[in-house]
């Protein structure tokens, strides 16, 4: 299912034109869910049929297999905590599960594609002059070494790499683009975002 809107951002006024589908547009719904593990709460965001964490998580594994950037709680606060590949396959909450490279796919499509998806999904991105509330976040990651916080995000998805121990990813690039089928291998820590089973992944 797919609609194009005008976007904009309200920051850098960023506007482009495109067709709209009023038959298959959904309206977003903004929701809160409780971690039972750790009385966390996060925001949630429905677009389309599919319902989404619109913040990291920040669930402590309280074991080498996540940290905070640079090992900063405040880091964890703002961005969430990162995760190592095998570890984000099981992290998140009852109910919910990470993100496959499909689901992050039907996401962008519905959207409008992978070319516009990173506007509407960033931190004050709108359709129609209404905050979508995403909040698509650049947490940085730790590949030998603590890297590109603010610069660039990158997420694991449940969709395994093609060789061991290793998983694709997605990564987004603050202003300019989200994109798919990059390959981590296991011990690299990524940011995780979580989706609600009963959501479907062909967001139709």
């Amino acid at each position: 299912m797919k609609f194009y809107k005008y976007l904009s951002l309200s920051l850098i006024c960023i506007y482009s034109c495109s067709k709209v589908d009023d038959t298959s547009s959904t309206p977003v719904i903004e929701n809160q869910m409780t971690d039972s593990r750790d009385g966390q709460v996060y925001e949630t965001i429905t677009i389309g049929a599919q319902t989404w964490f619109a913040e990291n998580l920040n669930y402590d594994t309280e074991d080498e297999t996540s940290r905070c950037y640079k090992d900063d709680p405040a880091n964890c606060f703002s961005y969430g905590r990162l995760y190592e590949g095998e570890t984000a396959q099981t992290i998140c909450p009852e109910g919910w599960h990470l993100a496959s490279e499909d689901e992050w796919q039907a996401l962008f499509d519905y959207l409008g594609g992978t070319e516009v998806a990173h506007v509407f999904l960033a931190p004050y991105g709108k359709q129609q002059d209404e905050p979508i509330g995403f909040n698509l976040l650049s947490g940085g990651r730790f590949f030998a070494n603590f890297q590109f916080i603010a610069a660039r995000g990158y997420y694991y998805t449940s969709t395994e790499g093609g060789l061991a121990n290793s998983y694709k990813y997605m990564t987004f690039s603050p202003g300019e683009s989200v994109s798919l089928n990059a390959t981590a291998s296991s011990a690299i820590m990524h940011s995780c975002r979580c989706i609600q089973d009963s959501s479907l992944s062909s967001g139709e």
